[in-house]
This record gives C-alpha cells, structure tokens and sequence, in this order.
C-alpha cells in the first residue's frame, strides 16, 4: 500500500487554519470599525449634530447610525459562523455559503431602515399584511410539512438512527446517519456499486418529502443492538441431469454452515424452492440473513456451495451459451465429428453388407493380414472399422477396414470395435415406416 509523503499529509491543515484566520481577523476589524462609527453617529445624533436632517423627524446622523448598525451586525454573524464551523471543523466553502446568506440578511436589514427614515414602515407592515404573509405561507409549505414530518417520525420511530431503508420511488437505499428538522441524512447503500454495501455517499432527503414516499425498513425488527435479520435468496442454475437429493443437500449444508449464528437467534432454518428453467432447473436457496451484512453471507454461501459443486460428479452448473462464436463453432464442428464417429461393439455375425465378400475372399495365410491378427492378439485394435447400418436394419454394411475384420476372424473375435456413420438412421426409420405399409 502506497504512502502519501507526509508534506502532502499536512499540508492542507495549514492553509485552511490560516484562510480562516484571515476572515476571522477581517470580520473582527470590520465589525470593531462599524461598532465604533454607529456609537459616534449615535452619540452625535443625541446631541443634535444631525449635520442636515432628512425629513422632519430623522436626521443624517440617524441615517448613519442605522446603516452602520445593519453592517456591524453582518460582521457580528460571520464572526459567530466561523466559530461554528471551526468547532465542527468544517470547510472555507463553508464560510462563504454563510457569508452569502448574512449579506441577505443586512441587506434587508438596510431596507427596512430605508423604509423606516422615510416614514413608509406603516404602508410597508400594511403590504406585508396581504401579500406578504400568502407568500410566506407558499414558501414555508415545504419547511413546515418537513418539520411536521419530524415530528411525526420522532414519535412514532419508523426509522431510527442506524437503520437501513429503501425508498422504491427514488431507487434509493441507505442507512439512516442524522435525522434533522428538515432532512434525513442517509449513508448511500449502492449506487456506485452493484452491491447493498455503503458507499460513503451522504443523500439528504428533504423530510416534507416522507409523506408521499413509501419507505421499507430493512433493519425494523432487530433482535440486538446491531443485528436485523430477512429473508434472502441465492439462485443456482443446475443441469437437468443432475443428482435432485445431492444438489439439496449441498446447498443446505451450505447455508445452516454459514449462517449457524443466525439460524440459533432466529429459530428459522435454511430451505430449498426450485423451478424449470430453460437450460436446466434453477434452484433457490433460501435462508435468514443479516440486512446490514448481506452480501458477505451470500458471498460465502456461494462460494462454499459452488466449490462442492465443482468436486461433485453427480451435480453440474448449467451454462446457457458460450462467450465466444469461434469457440462455440469449433466446439459445435468438433461435436457434430464425435456423433458422427460413434464407436461401438458390434456382433462380426451381424456385418454381412458391403465389401465383405473381398473380406471373405483374402486367404488365411495372407502375409500382411497374418501380422496384422499378430499385432491386435499383442495390442489390441487400435484403429476400429467404419460401418453403415443397414436400411432394414438388419445388420451393418463395411465401409473400411476389411483386413482389421479378417484378422479379427482368424483370432475368433465375436465382437469388433466399429465407426457406425448413421447411429441415428433416419433414411432406416423412414425404411421402416415404408416396409410397415407394405405389410397393410
């Protein structure tokens, strides 16, 4: 495993310290100048130094006086904010998001006091009074519904802290990390992986969202602090010819191995459902799992039964395609080479076609066919004869081979290795068919 350089390491530290030292030296001047400048616009607008006055009640003096104590607050709050978030250790970005949201704030600040110094706060209330509250209302729908919603969820505890849900209209599952007035924090489960495994991925879900949402709690009925068991399922696709009992029994030994623990808390022991398939029968092992540990348990269980699988001669995978076309062509011609070389034992008595009147006629004592009776009495008949079958399916036809056949008969074989080229026959079915009608 590499290791980062520790310059790199610590070099960040720095740097962050010291941007907020320098906003926090920057918001503390600002805030001690506008402190300063509205206690001498006050002081001066008591003691009538008004310097001209505005209209008949407020003076330039009060003007500053205002205005500075609109900019001296707005210095006041982002020294609080970056207090915070130095507590909480947060980020600059942090910082400038506050520092937007204060601007708001004293600039409305600064309109109120306009509206204050020109005597129109009475016709602005009055404004504010229809319109305004119908706007406010539209505007909070969203933040009160989300609170109503806390509320709710705080009392009733659907979902808690540490709980895995899944909301199916979002496509999206998680584990519950903060539960906030206004969003549910979720520790994403997936997403970037295909895997029910967290991800590290925060999702804040608003909560006025939770009234329209069907949420599914994986973790509901936990029976300890940490674990929370539900059903699941692992899919084996098995050849039809296999073993039925072996498969099961695999499969079961498998999962009461691998999840002991949980069978001994829940009571429930593992069990086998299966169905047709296309390309054989597809198992379904079923068994009680941990919500939050999911796809290690499967992870083992497939493992451990695919291996014993593997070992076993009476169970095979089936394996719907091959992933290659060259490979599936030479793997289809070098098939279609085997059916049509079928070997088989077949009675000498019963090859009575073809070339063996050339059979019959070779003499006993031919050289060639005498060494060839010696090497098959020493090693056997390495190299079978090629025969047809007969349409009437009487017997067989020699194709090749015809001295092999004549040693065999000076050994006094009674059964030869043979090619049969048409071990199916379909002109011999069809021969059949034609004979039976004959017969009517």
């Amino acid at each position: 495993m590499s290791k980062r350089p520790k310059d790199q390491v610590y070099a960040a530290t720095p740097v962050s310290s010291l941007v907020k030292r320098k906003k926090t030296i920057k918001n503390l001047i600002g805030f001690l100048i506008f402190t300063v400048i509205s206690t001498a616009a006050y002081l001066l607008d008591i003691y009538g130094v008004g310097i001209f006055m505005l209209n008949e009640r407020h003076s330039l003096m009060r003007a500053i006086f205002l205005f500075s104590i609109c900019i001296c607050a707005y210095y006041l709050f982002m020294l609080l904010s970056i207090l915070q978030i130095h507590i909480r250790n947060g980020s600059e970005t942090e910082i400038g998001m506050m520092s937007s949201f204060n601007r708001v704030l004293a600039g409305f600040a600064v309109l109120i006091s306009l509206i204050y110094l020109f005597g129109r706060l009475s016709s602005f209330a009055t404004f504010f009074t229809m319109f305004g509250g119908l706007l406010l209302g539209w505007s909070l729908q969203a933040p009160v519904s989300g609170f109503a919603a806390w509320i709710m969820v705080t009392l009733m505890r659907p979902y808690r802290i540490k709980d895995r849900v899944q909301f199916p209209s979002l496509g999206l599952i998680g584990d519950v990390v903060r539960f906030t007035p206004m969003y549910l924090t979720l520790n994403q489960v997936g997403g970037s992986i295909g895997s029910e495994e967290p991800v590290g991925r925060m999702v804040h879900v608003p909560n006025a969202m939770l009234f329209t949402q069907v949420v599914i709690n994986y973790t509901h009925l936990k029976t300890t602090e940490t674990a929370s068991y539900i059903l699941d399922e692992a899919l084996f696709r098995i050849t039809l010819d296999s073993d039925w009992d072996t498969v099961e029994t695999i499969l079961l030994s498998t999962a009461e191995m691998v999840t002991k623990d949980i069978m001994e808390k829940t009571g429930i022991r593992p069990y086998v459902r299966a169905d047709t398939w296309e390309y054989g029968t597809l198992f379904r092992l079923r068994y009680m799992t941990d919500a939050t540990d999911r796809p290690r348990i499967m992870y083992e269980i497939v493992k451990h039964a695919t291996k014993q699988i593997q070992r076993n001669l009476n169970v095979d995978l089936a394996i719907p395609y091959v992933y290659s076309f060259k490979r599936g062509v030479g793997s289809s011609s070098k098939n279609q080479q085997k059916s049509e070389e079928n070997i088989e034992n077949i009675d000498i008595s019963l090859i009575h076609g073809g070339s063996l009147e050339s059979v019959k006629k070779l003499p006993d004592d031919d050289p060639e066919v005498c060494e060839i009776a010696r090497k098959i009495n020493e090693v056997g008949l390495l190299q079978p004869i090629v025969v047809t079958r007969s349409l009437d399916d009487s017997g067989y036809d020699i194709l090749l081979g015809e001295k092999r056949l004549k040693a065999c008969l000076l050994l006094k074989w009674k059964k030869i290795p043979a090619i049969i080229r048409n071990p199916i026959g379909t002109d011999i079915s069809r021969k059949q068919d034609d004979l039976k009608r004959d017969d009517t």
